[in-house]
């Protein structure tokens, strides 16, 4: 739903110390004046408050339309001035970044790509692929202008130009731990209304553009291989409630991922975190995140190899060792917001922390977080 007004939408800032704002740059539907802002990003505004830090939100209701583009980033503009002097970080690329950009100012900017914003999406129809490649390359000239860079996983580093990757920090998101934890079964089925007896395997088909990227038909073709052995169906997720997230994470006995690619989706890491057995493709990061998760693991992009690997965990009916794996591997959102302070204090320690001032041509190798 786009606005139609320009009232101010940046959520208040909330600070446990005294410290450098951070203006977030993130894409948001609006209902009613409010943004829906995805959880993640929320948890993620709330680790680092905790951390330190001063965050804000700016909104972008609209990335499609001249006007609404233009709306948005008067709109912005006005509320990133009313902060004292910190970082604009673009919570991801295309148009997003290049709008981070243009109502930054003296602000040193940070880029974060997450994946279809560097990757594409298989929609068909050669308006999208203009629009995509159009996108892209408005993320990669923000990028360009930036004091950082974060993507998600290795694949994405590596779908980037030469010339930016020696600023890159490899960074997944991190994953609230005391939210997402594991519950009991039957009392999670009983809350969603799912049998109690047969085997369910969850399924992320995410919604509109984003819908295709998820390669649904592949997900729905290993569940008709699998009902050759097993009483099972396929459950999936799309606009789910955080609450609902949670229970269904905890309901079912195995999530399938069939994506055509990711960078690091949350959803492997939140079923980690409440120790689902997780059956991928090897797309984005999972095969690192489930290289020592048991039971579940990686198989190619074909029906009869994904059931393969689920008919065991099916079998077994256990519920895997993904937290402790997802801890060992500091994908924890405090973790995180560890790194991603250290990233923030850097990019100000090259420009000094004064306005005015312009971003230190020192640049940082790739890091990666294992």
């Amino acid at each position: 739903m786009k606005m139609n007004h320009t009232r101010a939408l940046a959520l208040p800032a909330e600070t446990t110390h005294s410290s450098l704002p951070v203006f977030m740059v993130i894409n948001a539907d609006v209902q009613n004046g409010m943004p829906e802002i995805p959880p993640f990003i929320t948890s993620q505004g709330e680790s680092l408050r905790t951390a330190g830090w001063n965050v804000s939100f700016g909104i972008i209701d609209d990335r499609t339309t001249p006007i609404g583009f233009l709306r948005n980033i008067k709109r912005l503009k006005q509320e990133r001035a009313r902060a004292e002097y910190g970082i604009v970080h673009a919570q991801y690329g295309s148009v997003t970044a290049a709008a981070a950009h243009l109502i930054r100012g003296q602000w040193p900017l940070v880029v974060s790509f997450c994946g279809d914003d560097l990757l594409g999406t298989p929609n068909p129809g050669l308006v999208w692929r203009l629009r995509e490649r159009i996108a892209r390359l408005a993320g990669l000239w923000a990028a360009r202008r930036s004091a950082a860079v974060i993507v998600k996983s290795e694949n994405l580093l590596q779908a980037l130009p030469d010339n930016l990757r020696s600023r890159v920090t490899v960074l997944p998101n991190g994953v609230d731990v005391d939210w997402f934890q594991p519950l009991d079964q039957n009392e999670c089925r009983s809350r969603l209304g799912w049998p109690l007896s047969t085997k369910i395997v969850l399924f992320n088909r995410s919604a509109d553009s984003n819908m295709a990227v998820k390669n649904p038909a592949l997900a729905h073709e290993t569940i008709k291989v699998l009902s050759q052995s097993f009483d099972v169906m396929l459950k999936t997720m799309s606009q789910s409630s955080r609450d609902e997230v949670l229970w269904m994470l905890n309901a079912a006995d195995c999530l399938l991922v069939t994506s055509y690619h990711e960078g690091s989706p949350n959803i492997v890491k939140e079923a980690m975190a409440c120790n689902l057995p997780v059956v991928s493709v090897p797309c984005g990061d999972v095969s690192e995140r489930l290289r020592w998760v048991r039971p579940g693991g990686v198989a190619s992009y074909d029906a009869y190899a994904l059931a393969n690997i689920i008919k065991p965990v099916l079998l077994a009916g256990v519920r895997s060792n993904g937290r402790e794996q997802l801890i060992a591997q500091r994908l924890t959102l405090v973790a995180v917001a560890n790194q991603l302070s250290r990233i923030y204090t850097e990019v100000l320690s090259k420009v000094g922390a004064v306005p005015g001032s312009r971003t230190g041509s020192n640049q940082t190798r790739p890091q990666s977080v294992r």
